[in-house]
């Protein structure tokens, strides 16, 4: 039983494993073939000079050898069909873990980057010398048949390179380790920094980042070049060791040969077999850092997924109304212990504009994740159209619900693909959904229109055009539920106007919207203003608001009241 390997995943391997059972005993067993053919042809052949034995006994060994090449490229496709296999187990658990990681930083990136590391090595053919291995004691008794001594020397050979395995993997292991964590942290250095070119460049900060990146690179390097130098070492005794015990073999069948114990055929024979029983174990470590790695790439899999049950099959639902119901909930970051904002109840009706507004640091962004469905809420329920949001498969309640956040980052796919949220709809649905959010004219200005890429190997758009491109993404599919955060932080004022146009048809279509902001221009289109202060959520018209605060976001008016 393979340590990681779900019953699941097991019971999906097994079909795979037999086949490579079998296509594995096939071509190790005619391996066999070249040493019986040279000994053959040395003990029959040359001693009776018959041609006719020799041209059949290599007409059968090529059949043989043809027979052991189809083997051979069995196993191999076999084993690129196991990779599949363990992609398609993995990686849809990768993503669901993704979808419901909330502490820590997500690590889908590195998840999938250890799942590819696996399938290559399945892929390329270095699990075969593992499977290779339970089939050297067949060899092993082969050399004892031959002659007692050669099978001492083969089986003195195996447990000494075996041992240099063993060595090899104790004093690589931590090393590897430390040196793949390293190095993950530098790239994922490189990687923030990238996000910040533009900060860094401006004040200066590019060449500290430079050496604080170099002072991690040079630490993992450090470190992996250590464990290369014991891997080298290991690989270099291992193969040494190799070559002595051929010729110890070469010199002890022919000292046996000359007190005629054996065979002249049995010199060579004992040779080529020897080198089937050293071969896997040979290849085993030449590659053993990469096989450290693997396994522990596959361990790690194994335990992010362990948890992870596959998707539960639903029923879709119909749009539902925009009804929004808090329900004793308290908001806070997952995984802490204290709520940021205390358990508090609120009802917000179909068409209803809801401003939110605070301080820094009040949980405005919290609570905006919490009412969209990315985070749960720290105690308490929230419903949409009277279903509670965290029990609704996130695949059907996100058809009905419309989220920008303060940072809007675009998928890299073309702009038409980003606002269709990769559904593949009709074109017009697009355009529809582009000029409610006042970006159509904008996105006709592009090298390709709508189906101008973006991101890597595309074009890199402005912060105020993802705003917008993001908004239709929000507005595409007539939500019933809009959230905001911060919508027009990055626009102009014609695109704010826009924006307030594109709320209002929302709302008369019968959606709840609740709207992060500062900007007196969204509050004055709400119909309440939640201010979170403190922990507690106060509640009050939009136009007593305005009336009583001295300006956006300042203190909450004197006639509001807190949401019990």
């Amino acid at each position: 039983m393979i340590p990681g390997v779900s019953l699941e995943l097991r019971s999906r391997l097994n079909p795979h494993l037999r086949l490579l059972a079998g296509f594995g005993f096939v071509a190790n067993v005619l391996l066999l073939v070249s040493p019986l053919y040279m000994l053959q042809i040395y003990d029959r052949v040359l001693n009776s000079g018959s041609f006719d034995t020799l041209l059949w006994l290599s007409v059968l060994a090529v059949f043989l050898l043809a027979v052991y090449g189809a083997a051979e490229m069995g196993r191999r496709r076999v084993s690129a069909l196991a990779a599949q296999e363990i992609e398609s187990f993995f990686s849809p658990k990768l993503f669901q873990r993704f979808e419901g990681q909330l502490e820590g930083r997500p690590d889908l990136a590195m998840n999938l980057a250890r799942l590819s590391r696996v399938q290559t090595f399945i892929q390329n053919g270095s699990l075969l010398p593992y499977l290779d291995l339970p089939f050297t004691p067949l060899f092993l008794v082969v050399l004892f048949l031959i002659h007692p001594f050669i099978g001492l020397l083969g089986l003195g050979g195996a447990v000494l390179v075996f041992g240099v395995a063993f060595l090899a993997e104790i004093s690589s292991r931590q090393g590897s380790q430390a040196s793949q964590a390293t190095l993950g942290k530098a790239g994922q250095f490189a990687a923030d920094l990238e996000r910040q070119r533009s900060a860094l460049v401006s004040m200066g900060l590019l060449g500290r980042a430079y050496q604080r990146w170099q002072q991690v690179r040079q630490l993992g390097q450090g470190l992996a070049l250590g464990a290369s130098r014991q891997d080298g070492k290991f690989t270099a005794i291992s193969r040494a060791l190799r070559q002595t015990l051929q010729i110890l073999v070469l010199g002890g069948g022919a000292a046996l040969a000359l007190s005629q114990e054996i065979s002249p055929g049995s010199i060579v024979a004992s040779s080529i077999i020897l080198a089937r029983v050293l071969g896997p174990i040979d290849q085993i470590v030449g590659g053993w850092r990469n096989s450290v790695q693997t396994w522990s790439g596959w361990m790690a899999l194994s335990t992010a997924t362990q948890d992870i049950e596959d998707r539960a099959d639903y029923t879709p639902l119909p749009r539902p109304a925009g009804d929004v119901v808090l329900d004793r909930t308290a908001i806070g970051v997952p995984g802490g212990e204290t709520p940021l904002v205390q358990a508090f109840n609120f009802t917000a009706k179909p068409g209803d504009i809801i401003a939110l507004t605070g301080g820094i640091g009040t949980g405005k962004t919290s609570f905006l994740q919490t009412i969209a469905g990315a985070w749960p809420a720290h105690s308490g329920q929230i419903s949409l159209g009277g279903r509670d949001i965290q029990e609704w498969p996130s695949e059907d309640r996100g058809r009905y619900i419309g989220y920008i956040p303060q940072d809007v980052e675009l998928l890299p796919a073309t702009i038409a693909e980003n606002i269709a949220r990769l559904s593949g709809a009709d074109d017009q649905h697009i355009i529809e959904a582009a000029k409610a959010a006042g970006a159509h004219e904008m996105i006709l200005g592009l090298p390709d229109g709508y189906e101008t890429p973006v991101g890597p190997g595309g074009v890199n758009l402005s912060a105020g055009q993802k705003q917008l491109v993001g908004l239709a993404r929000a507005l595409f599919g007539t939500p019933a539920l809009l959230v905001l955060d911060e919508p027009s932080a990055n626009l102009d004022s014609a695109s704010t106007s826009n924006l307030i146009k594109s709320i209002k048809a929302v709302s008369q279509a019968g959606a709840t919207i609740f709207v992060s902001t500062h900007d007196r221009r969204l509050i004055e289109q709400s119909t309440t203003v939640l201010l979170l202060r403190n922990g507690a959520v106060l509640a009050a018209p939009a136009d007593q608001y305005l009336k009583l605060a001295v300006g956006p976001g300042n203190a909450a008016p004197s006639g509001g009241q807190g949401v019990a």
